[in-house]
């Protein structure tokens, strides 16, 4: 854990993607700008398809319950394009985006499973 370089893994995830929110159609545009991105198990897992974003977002800010919005993945194109019916569920999703890929959410996230699984986590 101490041998990560926190500060180059929040550089490359931001200069990864392009995060874009609209208010007049409650929208979230994340566009893939280097492809190392899927590589990573925790974000590529729900950058993959419409279904693993809407479970994931599900479980990080709607406690569970199903979210009321549309997926687009455009793999092609590389962008996904989410559209919210509920301002509230599109400002926390924004949020979640926003200290993901220029913040410390992925650190604190780690530093919460090797605390709570640290003896498993061996040097």
């Amino acid at each position: 854990m101490e041998n990560l370089n926190w500060d180059e893994i929040k550089e490359n995830l931001r200069k990864s993607v392009k995060l874009d929110n609209k208010m007049e159609d409650l929208s979230i545009k994340i566009t893939i700008k280097k492809s190392n991105i899927e590589e990573n198990q925790f974000i590529g897992k729900m950058l993959k398809s419409e279904d693993e974003m809407k479970q994931s977002l599900s479980a990080f800010i709607n406690e569970g319950k199903p979210i009321d919005c549309d997926v687009e993945v455009n793999q092609k194109e590389r962008y996904i394009l989410l559209k919210f019916r509920e301002k509230r569920l599109w400002i926390k999703t924004f949020e979640l985006f926003n200290d993901l890929f220029f913040g410390d959410y992925l650190k604190k996230m780690i530093e919460a499973m090797m605390g709570a699984f640290g003896g498993m986590f061996s040097k």
